[in-house]
């Protein structure tokens, strides 16, 4: 009986003494309700919100008038005309228009959205809505099928413009030259651009990982901390606003990530096109 009365004591207290931290999750997802993950909660609200906003928009245009209308018009239209521009070439540009935009409008909204958790979290303290959701780039998981389709995109735009024999032979043997020493040196080349690609893939998904965990890690333990500091100060938890500036650079990031991302795409499939081994 006392020992059954000491194991509740230790639970209790470890319960307690885990509470008093603030809540940094994994690098990757965390089981809420197995098989399904926090990752996997937010994804499909997001989807869900996705769907919503896509016959919102739909309906707009096929107003003759809309304030909506417009403003997707612009935004699209603005686009559409920056990526031409890179490419400069129209018709490849418009072919690669939807996935470069598309992913553009996930990593902005799908960021912001995790924003939003953020501030659920915050408003409904206690509520371990934290626990149940995160972020869905904050998940490794997800930013490396990003990662991975971006890199098979450029790879296939490569065998196609470039063909595929010639592709591979790039990375692998690419004998092309004058001299034997030129030669060497291609394959050489060749080489480090086989490298290159699961360097790219890592270098594309980590990027976007570990700004978008750290915000919300940072986030967390700001709030923490300042919600403590004026919870013993006899203020309650308003410590917890602390965290505002934060969580407006925090938009401010979102938004970089995404249109850096962007532009890293345009770039690859720009180069991919071209024989640059």
């Amino acid at each position: 009986m006392e020992e059954t009365t000491l194991h509740t004591e230790i639970l209790e207290t470890h319960a307690e003494v885990e509470h008093t931290w603030p809540h940094v999750p994994s690098m990757q997802w965390e089981t809420v309700w197995w098989p399904i993950k926090n990752t996997t909660v937010t994804l499909l609200l997001f989807m869900v919100l996705v769907v919503v906003v896509s016959v919102m928009a739909n309906r707009a245009l096929q107003k003759k008038q809309s304030r909506l209308k417009d403003a997707f018009l612009n935004i699209i239209g603005f686009l559409e005309k920056y990526i031409v521009d890179s490419f400069a070439d129209k018709a490849f540009a418009r072919s690669f228009f939807p996935l470069i935009v598309g992913v553009f409008f996930i990593i902005l909204f799908g960021n912001l959205f995790g924003l939003m958790i953020d501030w659920l979290a915050f408003a409904f303290d206690g509520s371990h809505i934290e626990e149940y959701m995160r972020p869905i780039h904050s998940d490794l998981n997800t930013t490396l099928v990003l990662g991975l389709i971006t890199v098979v995109v450029f790879l296939g735009i490569s065998a196609k413009y470039v063909g595929t024999v010639k592709t591979v032979k790039g990375y692998i043997c690419n004998f092309s030259g004058h001299s034997i020493v030129e030669k060497c040196i291609n394959v050489f080349v060749g080489w480090l651009h086989l490298i290159g690609v699961p360097a790219t893939v890592a270098s594309l998904s980590l990027r976007l990982f570990g700004n978008i965990f750290a915000g919300m890690v940072l986030i967390s333990v700001i709030s923490f901390l300042g919600a403590t500091m004026t919870e013993a100060l006899g203020i309650y938890k308003s410590g917890t606003f602390l965290s505002l500036p934060f969580w407006f650079f925090e938009i401010f990031v979102a938004f970089i990530q995404a249109a850096v991302f962007a532009g890293l795409m345009i770039a690859y499939f720009g180069q991919s096109k071209e024989d640059s081994h």
